[in-house]
């Protein structure tokens, strides 16, 4: 929470991610960002020739917040591969910190779309990913 703005929450923080396919990087596909917190929103970006994608932290405030509520903001990303929607990373936020997704840490990963989906407790919350943190 922000001492000059107790509403300023991050809904999602900024992402940098990595995508390959069987070690292969993805290139040029869509990739989705969906959170959900008061109503469900999206955007969009698409994968460089290396694979590499980048979204920017997102900020709402809402007044929810100043009400003794359990903050809870579901947040998703997905890659569209041969037409097909493929959630690669889950997770329920429940701080309104930048970077509360990994404990502090940056939102860096890396995707290995072959990968089985894991499930990750660390966090205060349950993700489930086929990425893995770059430290």
């Amino acid at each position: 929470m922000s001492f000059f703005n107790p509403t300023k929450t991050c809904v999602f923080s900024e992402v940098r991610a990595r995508l390959v396919l069987n070690g292969e990087p993805l290139k040029g596909v869509k990739v989705t960002r969906q959170w959900n917190w008061n109503k469900k929103k999206t955007d969009e970006s698409v994968s460089d020739e290396h694979g590499y994608v980048h979204f920017p932290a997102i900020f709402e405030s809402s007044v929810a917040r100043l009400l003794p509520t359990e903050l809870v903001i579901g947040q998703q990303l997905s890659v569209e591969i041969d037409g097909q929607s493929k959630v690669f990373w889950a997770n329920g936020k429940r701080e309104p910190e930048e970077n509360a997704e990994y404990g502090g840490a940056r939102f860096n990963v890396v995707c290995e779309l072959s990968d089985e989906e894991i499930l990750i407790e660390d966090y205060g919350s349950l993700m489930v990913t086929m990425c893995k943190l770059e430290r």
